[in-house]
């Protein structure tokens, strides 16, 4: 599905709501609210015709899944949005799941179910949810990139577009094949055409993939590669961290990308040493040049719990370098590149065989992945 553009950012004065504290201050200012939020919803009024997200009310105009109308009825508590200025008498919500799809085994004992061949866990699960249903499931990524459900709402298949839908990062690439996975096992099956963009696939990104279900296998009728490099400034994206530098001068922010920490950043309701992985946070970020830079990180306890994060620092010498499958030797660990990898110095993966280097990354089902490289001059 298509993203809407994100609109540029004109504050909007809301006095007595909103996320962030005053930090003290005995007369403070009215707070600016963001017109441009993606998040989970905390509240729904629909008599008054207002949800509130990331801790802001919004007057809703309408409510879209793709070009699928929807109503705020069908809006609920934890489900993932994308609110944004659509309208004068208020905003247009987009609702933005993580799966799609129909129900094809549920225990409700075990509190476990299965959609589009990924079998998830949710304790708050509907009792009138049953096999053969079509629901709309929001989650948080999770340690070994997996899926820490927040919310699962039942819906018509043709409220759906009778298409299934699920996001998460992509790996095991097949280029010849046309396939990668998503999740722990799922198997898609593409081919250049249903890419959006023209974008090049790589493992490590995070997409939105848009298809039908073909036994086990979904074949995609649209990939989407979702990051931040299109977020306008001002905006407030709400996501668990997946990595953070050594030095916390940047935070990768649900496997989809990085923004980066300088001195004029604020924290709200903890401070620069508490970012960590698994800390669910909304930033706020303006761009400059390449890089997107935090302004503001506000931390949120309410779901920090999605499995045992690791995190890995090693320095020496490289001794083998398989670019053909973006893999190097270090020590005895083989370390893998994604498209999350970021090199530094003039570092590339051409030049590491026999270069002394520091990598830091991620550890992902016993995979170490490079999040940042260097070469390692003392």
């Amino acid at each position: 599905m298509k993203k809407l553009v994100l609109v540029s950012i004109i504050g909007l004065v809301l006095s007595g709501c909103g996320g962030g504290s005053s930090n003290g201050n005995t007369n403070p200012q009215p707070e600016t609210k963001p017109q441009d939020v993606q998040g989970t919803i905390e509240s729904v009024d629909a008599a008054s015709k207002q949800i509130t997200v990331n801790g802001y009310h919004y007057d809703v105009a309408s409510v879209m899944y793709g070009s699928n109308a929807l109503s705020i009825t069908d809006l609920e508590k934890n489900m993932m949005v994308q609110v944004f200025s659509g309208a004068k008498s208020g905003v247009q919500v987009q609702v933005e799941p993580t799966i799609v799809g129909m129900v094809t085994d549920i225990n409700h004992t075990a509190n476990t179910f299965t959609v589009n061949g990924i079998e998830l866990v949710f304790a708050g699960l509907h009792a009138d949810i049953e096999i053969n249903d079509w629901v709309m499931v929001s989650s948080l990524p999770t340690a070994t990139a997996g899926y820490k459900v927040l919310s699962v709402v039942e819906f018509e298949a043709d409220q759906l577009g009778n298409t299934v839908e699920v996001e998460g990062r992509l790996s095991n690439l097949d280029i010849n094949r046309n396939t990668f996975n998503l999740g722990a096992s799922l198997t898609v099956n593409y081919t250049s055409g249903v890419i959006e963009d023209g974008a090049t696939l790589a493992n490590g990104q995070w997409v939105e993939v848009t298809g039908d279900m073909a036994g086990f296998d979904l074949n995609a009728t649209e990939i989407e590669v979702e990051d931040f490099d299109g977020l306008s400034d001002g905006n407030e994206v709400e996501g668990v961290i997946t990595w953070v530098a050594a030095d916390t001068s940047a935070f990768e922010l649900s496997y989809r990308g990085r923004f980066y920490v300088d001195s004029n950043t604020r924290f709200e309701d903890g401070t620069k040493s508490q970012l960590t992985q698994g800390r669910v946070v909304e930033v706020k970020s303006v761009k400059q040049g390449t890089q997107q830079v935090a302004i503001e990180v506000e931390f949120d306890d309410d779901y920090n719990d999605q499995g045992q994060w690791n995190e890995f620092e090693l320095e020496g010498m490289v001794s083998a370098v398989d670019t053909a499958a973006n893999t190097f030797v270090l020590g005895s660990k083989t370390i893998m590149i994604d498209a999350n990898t970021v090199f530094e110095g003039g570092v590339t993966l051409d030049t590491l065989t026999q270069q002394r280097i520091e990598v830091d990354g991620v550890i992902m089902d016993k995979d170490y992945v490079a999040r940042e490289i260097e070469a390692d001059n003392d």
